[in-house]
Parts: C-alpha cells; structure tokens; sequence
C-alpha cells in the first residue's frame, strides 16, 4: 500500500454532478497545460492537496528561495459547470504508485461530487502539427460514438496510455462512472499550448461549454517562434555537416 497524505486547503460542500478533470504532467505538458487553463478561465479555487509517498524525492526551490512540494492539487469550478481539478508537478514513480495515485484521485473526485471523468494528455508523434488532431477513449461504447461526432479519432491500431490517464479510466469504471481521455497530437518533446488548445476545443464541443482561448493562442504563438528558430538551427546545422571542410575547419582538428 502506497501512503497517501490529504491536506484540506478549505472545506467545501461536495458539488453537484461534477467533471473530474485530470491535468497531470505527461507528454508535451498538454494535459496539464488544457486542465490548467480551466482553472485560470473559471476562477478555480484551490480546496485540497494530495502527496503520494511514491513521488519523486525531492523538494523543488523557487526563485525566492523558498520550496515547492511534489504534490496533486484538487480545485473547484461552479460555473458554467461543475468541475474539480486535479493539477499537480509530477506522477507517481512506480506501477503500484500510478494505480494508488489514480484510484485516490478518482476516490476524492466522487466525494466531491463527480460523476464523470475527463483525462487530458498528449498523443507523442515525434513531430510538429500545425493542426492537432485530437485522440480519444473511453470506459463505453456509447460514449466512443459520441466523441466522435465532435471530431474526436481513435487509433487504427489501438495502443496504450500510460499513467493517470489511463489509469483513472479503470477505477471510474469501476465504480459506475463514465470516463473519456483527450489526447492531443504532439511532437513530444516540446511544451506544447498548441495541443492543449485542440484538447479544449474538443472538450468545450463536447460539454457544450465557451471556453476563451485567447490565453493559450499567445502561449501557442510564442512557442511556434520557438519551434521556428529551432527549425532554422537544425536546417543549418545540416547545411554545416554537408559543407566539406575547409582549410581552416582542418586546422581546429588535432
């Protein structure tokens, strides 16, 4: 058994058929990228704090000198629609951490009121859309046609989802709760507001709820600069490996 300590950060009366939405780290930050912005565009307010004795061991330091604990964070969202929040610095760091971290996090949700379930992550490609496609599953078949009649695609050949993600499918199946995982297409090894942008765009169709983008559009816009310079440094670092040597180059070389 995984020790699991709870740290209620204000009492709260349990909400009303509430979305538990996951936002965990994970590929290319989409996840916690997507839930983060709810919490932002919804005024959500911070009731409860998870630590998992399977986090990694340490402590982060702030700029201010002060330290961030490894930690899950639950918030609350009223309008327009109820919703609780699962953000947090990390995932559990074992198999057995991963299933008691999600089986906790699913557990807090329904006494808080939730009665369905939302993951967000990302969709690893290895490389750069311009246009994300969004990827999903769920815990039922009804709910599988009903995603994608929102554009949501599922993959030809199956595949997996590692972590909370996935996990947190299984456990609100097993207690009667319905669930559905976005994920959005990434490169993978870039923060991408990009993908977590498309993952809102679907969940806000879905649920039928206006979502202001305009925050994540300016996070997305400064990371496709980045992305472009480093486009530009790898098209001349080829350049510079297919140029022959110099005279000069063969003088550096002992």
């Amino acid at each position: 058994m995984v020790k699991m300590i709870r740290k209620v950060v204000k009492e709260i009366d349990p909400l009303k058929d509430a979305l538990l939405i996951e936002g965990l780290p994970g590929i290319g930050h989409v996840g916690r990228l997507a839930a983060e912005h709810l919490v932002h565009e919804f005024n959500g307010e911070l009731f409860l704090e998870l630590y998992c004795y399977d986090f990694p061991p340490q402590v982060l330091v702030k700029d201010d000198g002060t330290i961030e604990y490894m930690r899950a964070e639950f918030y609350k969202i009223e309008e327009p629609k109820p919703m609780i929040i699962v953000l947090g610095n990390t995932q559990a760091l074992s198999p057995i951490g991963q299933y008691h971290l999600s089986e906790e996090i699913v557990k807090i949700g329904i006494e808080y009121g939730a009665s369905f379930v939302y993951t967000f992550g990302g969709f690893g490609t290895g490389k750069i859309s311009e246009e994300p496609k969004v990827y999903g599953a769920t815990n039922r078949k009804e709910l599988a046609e009903k995603i994608k009649e929102h554009g949501v695609e599922f993959r030809s050949d199956g595949g997996g989802i590692v972590g909370a993600a996935g996990l947190m499918l299984l456990f609100a199946d097993l207690n009667n709760l319905p669930g559905v995982c976005l994920m959005g297409e990434t490169p993978g090894y870039l923060i991408d507001p990009n993908a977590a942008k498309a993952v809102l765009e679907k969940f806000s169709s879905i649920e039928n709820i206006k979502i202001d983008m305009e925050e994540l559009k300016k996070r997305a816009k400064s990371m496709e600069q980045f992305i472009e310079r480093i486009r530009k440094f790898e098209e001349e670092m080829v350049k510079a490996m297919q140029k022959p040597p110099s005279d000069e180059d063969l003088r550096y070389i002992g």
